[in-house]
Parts: structure tokens; C-alpha cells; sequence
């Protein structure tokens, strides 16, 4: 598997720099390890707004979410623990609400 990372001016590449993904893939890695950039014109942008845009004050949000809801550790036992449904609801609203998502999860609509 190849993914390859391209670069633009106005509509024409630059240059495109290609990565072997195979001992990635191997190694427990996947298409969610992989970082997707999208070029928006700035109509497309402003279509967007700053919903789901990430910037350094929303990583630093993003982080304390993680700190704050996420156990340091998970043992097979924890998944029976009910508390654990709790607090992983917990951590998505605060998600949502810092990257301004609205209620994207069924248990949000209740």
C-alpha cells in the first residue's frame, strides 16, 4: 500500500512525495493512523465555518478532554464496568462541543 502527500500553488502540483505504508499496515497501523489534507478554496472554507477545523486553542481542549475522561489504563474487566459506558458518552459530548459538532451520536438526541 502507497499513500503519497502532494503539493500545490493555485491548480497546479509542485511536487508529490510518495511513502511505502506497507510495515505500518503490518505493524497495527491503518487508514485511521493516516493524516487526509484537503485543499479548500475559500468558498468551500467558508461553507465550513470553523466546524471540526482544528486549531491550537481546540488542541489544547482536545487534549484536556483526553486527561480529564480517558483512563490511563484499560483491562479486559473495565468493560464491564457500567461507569465506563458513562464516561465514554462523557468524552464525546465535550468533543462535539469543542469542535462545535452538535448532537452527532444517538444517545446525544435522548
Amino acid at each position: 500500500m502507497q499513500a503519497f502527500l502532494a503539493r500545490s500553488t493555485g491548480d497546479a502540483l509542485r511536487e508529490v512525495h510518495y511513502f511505502d505504508l506497507r510495515q505500518s499496515m503490518r505493524n497495527g497501523g491503518g487508514p485511521a493512523c493516516l493524516r487526509l489534507r484537503v485543499v479548500l478554496t475559500d468558498a468551500e472554507l467558508a461553507a465550513i465555518g470553523n466546524r471540526g477545523l482544528v486549531d491550537e486553542t481546540r488542541i489544547d481542549a482536545l487534549e484536556a478532554i483526553v486527561r480529564r475522561h480517558y483512563r490511563d489504563r484499560l483491562a479486559p474487566a473495565d468493560l464491564a464496568d457500567p461507569a465506563l459506558l458513562d464516561e465514554s458518552r462523557a468524552a464525546l459530548d465535550a468533543i462535539g462541543q469543542v469542535l462545535n459538532l452538535g448532537p452527532v451520536h444517538d444517545f446525544q438526541r435522548i
